[in-house]
Formats: C-alpha cells, structure tokens, sequence
C-alpha cells in the first residue's frame, strides 16, 4: 500500500516540498560521526574503466600490475593515475563496518554489501512477450534453486510500465526464490500498443490504394509511438539503477533479460514514406554513460532463448502491413520474434553491453549458465583511472582502448564515453524537479550522495516533532575551490514520511556551505552536520530522507519505517 502511495502522490508531495525550500548557511556546525577515509570529489573529470582481463580460455588473469597496461583515448596514450585489483580474495580481507548506533541509518553502501560483486537481475516485462517471459523466469528460477553461490548478493527487479523491486539485496535464496516465484508475468501494454491495424485479404482487394497507404502510415506512427515509449522508460530505469548503485565500491554487474528495443526503426513497404523512421544509438549512449561512470556493466541476456540467426536478404519484412496474414497475423510475439527484429535488438544489446564493458548472452537456452559467467565476469577485475588530458568537454563521444603488454591475453572493458561536464550538464537540465521525484521514488534508494541519519523515535503519544540529524559525507559532495582558499558547495535536504492512512508529510531545506580550509579539512573526515524539524502526526509511516547535491544533481535517499503513537483518549 506505502509503495502505491509513493507513485500516485509523489508529484504532489515534492510540490508541496519544494515550497519549503529556504537559505540557511551551515558553516558553523561542529559534525560528529566518523566517516572512513575516500578520495575527495573534486571537479576534475576522473574516468574508470573497468577491465576484465583472461587467457584464450576464459580464465582470469590476477596478477597483472599498472605497467602491464597501455590506456588511450582517442588513439593518444593517458598516464594511468588509479590502479585497482579487485578479486574474490581482496573482497573477502575487507574489515566489515562498525554497527550502527541505535536509531542511526544509512544509505552507505558499506553496510549492506556482502563478499560477492552486487548484482541485480533486472526482468524486463516491458519488452519482451508473455511466453518468452515465462521462459526466462522459469530459467533465473532454476538458477537460483541450483546455482546460487555462497554470500553472492543480488537484488531483483521487474520493469514493466515502471521499474519495480522485487527483492532488496540479499544473499537469501529463500527470499530470492519467494520474490520471483510470487511476481507473475503478464502482457506488455507498449508493445501491444504498437500491433499494426489490419484488414482480411478479401476486404483489402476491394480498398482503395490510397486508403492502405494512410492505414500503413498510421500503423508506422502507432509502432514508432510505442517503441519510443518503451525506449524512454527502459533507458530511464537503466539510469536508475545507476542511481541506486553508483556509491558502492567497485564493478556493478546488471543482468538485463529481455528481448529489448529495436536499435533502429525504419518502416517500409506502404508505410517506407512515413517519416516515422528512429534511431535510439545517441540516447543509448548517453544512458550507457551514466551507467559506465557508475561503474555497472551491463548483461544483456536474450530472453527469447534460441531464434532464427538473420539474413540480409529478409530486412525487408513489414511490421506496419495493414493487410493481414491469416496464417502468421502481426501480434505481440511477432513484434519481438521476427528475424528483421531480432537481428536489431540484437544490435542493441550488443551496443549498450560494448558500452559499459559487458557482453551479450543471445541465441541459448541456457539462461542460468548465462548470469553464472556474468559472476564470473564481475568477481576478477582491473580498474584504471585516469584524468583526460583533452579537457574540452564537447559532449562528444570519445573512443577507448586498453592494450597488455603479455601476449594471448584478452580484455574487455568500456569502448568509450561522452566528454560532457557533469556539473554543466546538470546547471543546463531542464527539468530538475522531475529528476528529484525520480530520485525520491526509485524502488532502491540512491547512493550517489552518502549519509547517516539519526532519527529519535517519539517522545511521547500524540503529535510528534522530530528533529532528523543528518552527517553528510563531505567526499561525496562537489565544493567548489574560491579564490581565498575556502570551499563552497550547496546541498537540498528532503524528509517525506509517507502514510497509508493520510497525505504524505515533507519538510525540507537548503543548506549553503563555506568552510575555510581547517573547517573543510575536518569535513572531510567527519562529516558535515544538518538538522531539519519534521512535523508530524500520529501514525504508521515510511520515511524517505534526500539529499541532494545542487552543483551535480547526485542524490542519495535513506527509507525507514516510522511510527507516532496515538495519545491516550
């Protein structure tokens, strides 16, 4: 029921919020709690690419050094500034964080990872029929029951109309099991939407050539309609998860199982003069960079299982056809399963997987042994950083390649990124408040942006007002350098407590900060400390805190549940 309200009164809710908004300098504040030792976020463009690197076998190589690597952007050589081997055995030596203190909670990811790499497995019901869903559930199913590895952690999402979550990260194969055997599949609404209008064959022998064409065309607009949606709302639930994971340490595996959008969409036959023609590989890219920089690479695992492998020769199949084929009529599985569209989804998931340093599981049965090289893949890896010595940021698209200087050793990695500004990119967004909905109703909580947050439970029955204290971990916040010395940045604090019995309640502020370089210095290793007062009456709720970063926009969000108790009659 909280998860419904969320959706339906979001919008309503940081309305209201974004009302609240005041100035308030923090300068001043003494923080109390101690946060670990990470590099500060500065305003310099530092690009990670992860590598995974193996011999003709597929078998891990683990004992490379930073020498053994040539990284060039663009053809030109980059000096490598962070080295970083990351392995089953380096994870297991981590020291576990201390516990937290009672009534404290936190996003930092720290506190909920396990041993093994963060993996999610992402179901897409959005793009892929009913029958190839129930095949791939049936297969990440028989995973879980007989694959599953030791404290390896996994979440569980299903997108359809909106991205949903399934299971939080765990290590739990009951929860795993229960979460997936309870979602059930069901017929997707976009690509439905895009099943062309068709006449029998006798009728359209009798219709006016003209009136075909206009049909053709109207089937062409209603396709591109849909896939557009379908691209929009995947792309955005892929930036999500981004958002999700973009504070925890290290390589993120996404394993995407679906039949995917088209690459390209260009009708023909009647319908070749519509005009309704796309192509989604720059939106693509600029998603897979939000992804890349995150440091998830993406899985796609084909859905569909074994299909036809495609012919030049059969690209000119027509989805937009108003007239019909009694014996192979275009319905849901035939705009997914039709060799032209598969060989294009293909190319799709082999772009964004290329992009981010994954690769592309297609034409297999083998759905499990799939997400089980993917672990693999995710467990044994080189990261190297690198500050680009072209500092023009002109958005555009800027090759990678990475060389070893030991023979007959294979890497994969990202092929590249867009050279755009973070920071300017977020001052020229249009529409920020639409991103802090997203980011206060993603199903996982972002991380972007780290804290803890004390939350005192009620006082006494009745009304309560609660006084929330956040610690901000200053290395996850842009300041920007001024010229006496001192540090500025700007930060949006957000508190919705959400009920099923009444509106949600929100409080918010802006805290705007100049710390001299002493004061930045200790911010740096305790934190930054913030209250914000929430008004609230008696009942059951569930407490979202934001904290957002104004000059880059990066968020990070704490949920916990809440209760007032009602006073005495």
């Amino acid at each position: 029921m909280l998860r419904e309200l969320r959706r339906h009164r979001a919008g309503h809710v940081l309305a209201a919020a974004l009302a609240l908004w005041t100035g308030l300098s923090a300068a001043g504040q003494q923080p109390r709690a101690h946060l670990p030792s990470v590099a500060l976020r500065v305003t310099t463009r530092l690009v990670l690419v992860d590598v995974v690197v193996t011999d003709k076998q597929g078998r891990p190589i683990t004992d490379l050094t930073a020498d053994d690597f040539t990284l060039l952007e663009g053809g030109k050589r980059q000096p490598i500034s962070v080295f970083a081997f990351e392995s089953p055995a380096t994870r297991a030596a981590a020291q576990p964080p201390l516990p937290l203190p009672e009534n404290v909670y936190t996003n930092r990811p720290e506190h909920r990872r396990a041993p093994g790499p963060p993996t999610i497995l992402l179901l897409d019901l959005l793009n892929t029929a009913q029958r190839d869903q129930v095949f791939a559930r049936e297969k990440m199913l028989e995973y879980l029951q007989t694959q599953l590895k030791p404290d390896q952690q996994y979440a569980i999402l299903a997108l359809g109309n909106e991205l949903l979550l399934l299971q939080d990260f765990t290590s739990d194969p009951r929860l795993l099991l229960t979460a997936l055997e309870n979602y059930r599949t069901q017929k997707s609404v976009q690509i439905s939407r895009g099943e062309p209008q068709q006449i029998p064959p006798e009728i359209a022998a009798f219709t006016p050539p003209k009136v075909l064409q206009q049909l053709a065309e109207l089937n062409a607009q209603q396709l591109a309609e849909a896939t557009d949606e379908r691209v929009r709302l995947t792309l955005a639930a892929l930036r999500a998860i981004a958002r999700t994971v973009q504070g925890y340490p290290g390589r993120k595996n996404l394993v995407w199982v679906s039949a995917a959008f088209p690459f390209t969409l260009v009708p023909v036959g009647l319908a070749a003069q519509s005009g309704e023609s796309r192509a989604y590989a720059t939106e693509m890219r600029r998603t897979a960079n939000v992804l890349a920089d995150a440091q998830v690479a993406i899985y796609p695992v084909d859905a569909r299982g074994l299909v036809g492998v495609a012919h030049e020769a059969m690209f000119s199949d027509d989805l937009t056809n108003p007239v019909m084929d009694p014996r192979r009529p275009i319905n849901e599985e035939e705009l997914t399963r039709r060799i032209p569209v598969v060989a294009d989804t293909h190319q799709t998931m082999e772009q964004i997987a290329g992009d981010t340093g994954g690769r592309v599981f297609k034409n297999r049965s083998d759905i499990e042994t799939a997400i089980d090289q993917v672990l693999s893949d995710g467990s044994t890896y080189y990261t190297l950083g690198y500050y680009p010595e072209n500092e023009e940021w002109d958005g555009k698209f800027r090759r990678l390649e990475v060389r070893l200087a030991r023979k007959g050793l294979q890497a994969r990695h990202r092929r590249g990124y867009y050279a755009t500004d973070p920071m300017q990119a977020w001052q020229d967004e249009p529409d920020k408040d639409a991103l802090l909905r997203a980011a206060l109703t993603d199903p996982l909580p972002p991380t972007a942006v780290t804290f803890l947050a004390s939350v005192p439970p009620a006082a006494s029955p009745g009304p309560a007002e609660v006084e929330i204290t956040f610690t901000v971990d200053a290395r996850t916040v842009a300041f920007e350098m001024l010229d006496d010395g001192s540090r500025q940045a700007s930060l949006d604090l957000l508190a919705v407590a959400y009920s099923a019995a009444a509106d949600p309640v929100a409080a918010s502020r802006t805290f705007g900060l100049r710390l001299p370089p002493e004061a930045y210095a200790e911010a740096a290793q305790r934190g930054l400390l913030f209250r914000l007062p929430l008004s609230l009456p008696p009942g059951d709720y569930e407490l979202r805190l934001l904290v957002r970063d104004n000059r880059t926009g990066l968020t990070g969000r704490v949920d916990l549940p809440y209760s007032v108790p009602q006073a005495a009659p």
